[in-house]
Formats: structure tokens, C-alpha cells, sequence
């Protein structure tokens, strides 16, 4: 395997060293049962991690946390730790753990016990379906084999954090053969799973859609998963082409880009707006792609038969910087681009101008006890009026809780967000 294709697949994970009226009333609460955790529960603690390139919405993240849950980071050395530790806030707790990576969210899931205590549901990693890229990008068999074997390799490596958290935390772990980060996993809490169709697919491709829902129902406290078909269009796998000169980098469908349970009946779903829809080929794109997931949510019901509310979230205006693609880009700088990234049939060349588009969206959001903390797009050219709109409905949908908003562009340039840097434990 040559150095151009290892350094490529090892680039594409550098982040990893991402209408129904809401004022309809919200359906009576029922406890959590034991399983994987909804964010929406109680949090007895947040965790976190550090990396320079994140800084800022680090920082932005644990000023609007700290005052309503403890803080805990895990990262990789003790140089990081010593970043984090100089914070100007009291109470963070740091732990060292050299495979840790800034979107934390993605390595590992919680859970809950039928006794209440918190668990490690334990899934296989595929390095963000790093395979599938692979496949996708080179034409040759050996090139190919190659890029498949670097790719199981690092997540393998990656596939020891969640193991080491519950070793860490005295936790049981609940082992799945199924491939998928933390980001792809959307629970009610109650029993109800949402599941991506698309990102399935690439995360265990060698399985039927009915063999993955089969696994599904064996993690902990599920007993009916809720099938979509896609994701945001910019929420690519790895680095790769949306649609004409338009590209993005992203994690391949995480459902928390474009789908979220606010309570345990009640669903988020992105929604471009109309004219965006008319004006932008993504937004286009993504219109087509949420009116599909807006048929098969429209008339579901949870895992007790009751029915959802679904409410559109407006989506912030499309955000995008233009490429340039290099024979000599930096390729763990997310503003650099490579023809390497690109399969031959596409026909990059180096000098070509391209849009790299944001993996933007308001679901990509935390919820910790008494706050909500939303995603800032107002710095990148949505209007203030429509994140105005966009904060009433949060605030309607969570009432009591403060919302709060923080700018985390870095994240979105890399198919993240404020929720994939950040860990709820139950």
C-alpha cells in the first residue's frame, strides 16, 4: 500500500484522534427502562474530550454544561490533560486513555441496567466504514485489499475504548457483532430504535437489512426498531463527492445529524426550507431525502403501539467554503483536499475548485439535564430570525430547560457536531 493511500484513509479520520405544530402537548412521561439510554434521561455525568483544532467549542460546550452536570473528559495523553485542566472551571474531571478521540460520542454507548445501574452496550468498530470507502475508492483488487486491510486495522485499535470504559467504570459490557458508533444510535429509551437504512449498509455490508434489525432487537431494552432510508446528502462517507463540484466529509448517515427523539414520543426531523430546496442542489437533495423519512415516521408508532409526534426543525442555511484540490495538501487539515480522496472515474484534477459543504444541522445538539445546547449558525449565515424560530421550538419541545447556543463549525467542516463531542452517562 503506497504512503498516498494509507496517509489518505488515515486523514479521513483525523477528527477521530461526526409540519406537526410543537406547541401540540407533550405525551405523558413514562420511566426509562433498562437498555440503551435516551439522551432526554437523567445524566449523572457528560463526557468530553480535548483536541486544538476543537478549542473553542470545547470551551463554549463546557461553559453552557457546567453548571447543570458533572464533566468528564477522556483523552489521550497527559499534555491534553494538562489543556484541559487549566480551564477556568472548577470540578472537571480528566482520565487518560491513549486510543481516546474527540468525538467520543461515537466510541462509546450507555446504557442501563434493570437495577438502575449505568452499562456499556459494545459494538464493533469499522473506522466510520473506512471498508466501504475503501471499496469505493480504488479500481484495482489489490489496491483495494490494501486499503481494507489499514482500515480493519485502526478499528481494531479504536474497538478497545468502549471495552477499557466499562473496565474503567466497573460497568458491564453488552457485546453486539454489529458495526456502528454511537452517533448512528437514536433510542427512545422505551424501547423504540430509529435505524438508518444507508448507514448500515456500510457499516455491515455483508448483512441483509433483516439480519441487522435481527441484532438490533438483541441489544438491551429494544423491541422495535424504526427504519429510514438516508441521511443528510453531505453527510458523505469519509471525504467523497455530493453531488457536481459540491463535497463534504462526513461520517456516512449518523442519524444525529437529521433525526432525534426529543421525548419518548416525540421525533425531530430535519426539514430544509423551501427556498434553500429551490435555490441549492444539497438542500435539494436533502428535501427529497427528509420527505422519505418524513413517509415512513408520518404514521409510526413506539414500541407500546402508540403514535409519534413528528416535528420538522427548520435546517440552517447551507454553509460551504470553497477547495481547491493538491497534489501537496495537508490531509489532516479539514480545508485541504486531495484528488487521492476521489475515485478515477470522477476525473479530479489537481487545481479543480470545489464547494466543501458543512454536515450542518440543528439535531446535532446536547441535551443534559436542564439545558439543551443547540449548534450557533448565526456566525456562518443563517439569519438570527431563523434560529429564533428554530430556539422557541427547542424551547417548546423541552420545556423547562435552558437553551443555549454554541458556534461548533470546526466539528461540522468534519461531519460533527456539539453532540458527537460529548457523551451522556446515565
Amino acid at each position: 500500500m503506497s504512503l498516498n493511500r494509507r496517509s489518505a484513509l488515515q486523514a479521513l479520520c483525523v477528527a477521530c484522534a461526526a409540519p406537526a405544530s410543537p406547541a401540540m402537548a407533550a405525551a405523558p412521561a413514562t420511566p426509562p427502562t433498562a437498555g440503551i439510554s435516551a439522551d432526554f434521561d437523567p445524566a449523572s455525568a457528560v463526557w468530553l474530550s480535548y483536541h486544538e483544532g476543537h478549542a473553542a467549542m470545547t470551551q463554549g460546550l463546557v461553559a453552557a454544561l457546567h453548571a447543570h452536570v458533572k464533566l468528564r473528559f477522556l483523552v489521550a495523553n497527559e499534555d491534553t490533560a494538562g489543556r484541559v485542566r487549566a480551564m477556568p472551571f472548577t470540578g472537571l474531571e480528566v482520565h487518560v486513555q491513549p486510543e481516546a478521540s474527540f468525538f467520543l460520542r461515537d466510541m462509546a454507548v450507555f446504557g442501563r441496567e434493570a437495577d438502575g445501574r449505568a452499562t456499556i452496550v459494545d459494538f464493533a468498530a469499522s473506522q466510520y466504514g473506512a471498508a466501504a470507502w475503501c471499496l469505493r475508492r480504488y479500481a484495482q483488487p489489490e489496491d483495494k485489499q490494501h486499503c481494507v486491510t489499514h482500515a480493519r486495522r485502526m478499528a481494531v485499535e479504536r474497538n478497545r475504548v468502549d471495552r477499557d470504559f466499562a473496565a474503567r467504570l466497573n460497568l458491564t459490557a453488552h457485546r453486539s457483532p454489529l458495526a456502528l458508533e454511537g452517533g448512528g444510535v437514536e433510542v427512545n429509551g422505551r424501547g423504540l430504535m430509529i435505524a438508518n437504512e444507508e448507514l448500515h449498509r456500510s457499516r455491515n455490508p455483508d448483512q441483509s437489512r433483516a439480519q441487522v434489525n435481527t441484532e438490533l432487537l438483541r441489544l438491551p431494552g429494544i423491541r422495535k426498531v424504526l427504519w429510514l432510508p438516508a441521511g443528510l446528502a453531505e453527510d458523505v462517507l469519509l471525504r467523497a463527492t455530493i453531488t457536481g463540484p459540491y463535497v463534504a466529509w462526513g461520517a456516512g448517515g449518523h442519524t444525529d445529524e437529521f433525526v432525534r427523539f426529543a421525548d419518548e414520543r416525540t421525533v425531530l426531523l430535519a426539514w430544509p426550507g423551501d427556498a434553500e430546496a429551490t435555490q441549492h442542489p444539497v438542500a435539494r437533495l436533502n428535501r427529497i431525502r427528509m420527505r422519505r423519512n418524513w413517509d415512513a415516521l408520518k404514521d409510526a408508532t413506539d414500541a407500546q403501539g402508540r403514535r409519534l409526534r413528528v416535528i420538522k426543525v427548520p435546517m440552517p442555511r447551507i454553509v460551504q467554503r470553497r477547495v481547491v484540490l493538491s497534489d501537496k495538501a495537508l490531509l489532516d487539515a479539514s480545508v485541504e483536499w486531495s484528488i487521492d480522496y476521489f475515485a478515477p472515474q470522477e476525473r479530479r484534477r489537481v487545481g479543480e475548485h470545489l464547494w466543501q459543504v458543512a454536515t450542518a444541522s440543528y439535531l446535532n445538539f446536547v441535551v443534559a439535564n436542564g439545558v439543551v445546547v443547540l449548534p450557533d449558525f448565526v456566525p456562518h449565515g443563517t439569519s438570527p430570525a431563523q434560529q429564533e424560530r428554530v430556539r422557541r421550538l427547542f424551547a417548546e419541545v423541552f420545556t423547562g430547560r435552558r437553551i443555549e447556543f454554541v458556534d461548533g463549525i470546526s466539528a461540522h467542516w468534519v461531519g460533527g457536531g456539539l453532540h458527537c463531542a460529548t457523551l451522556n452517562q446515565p
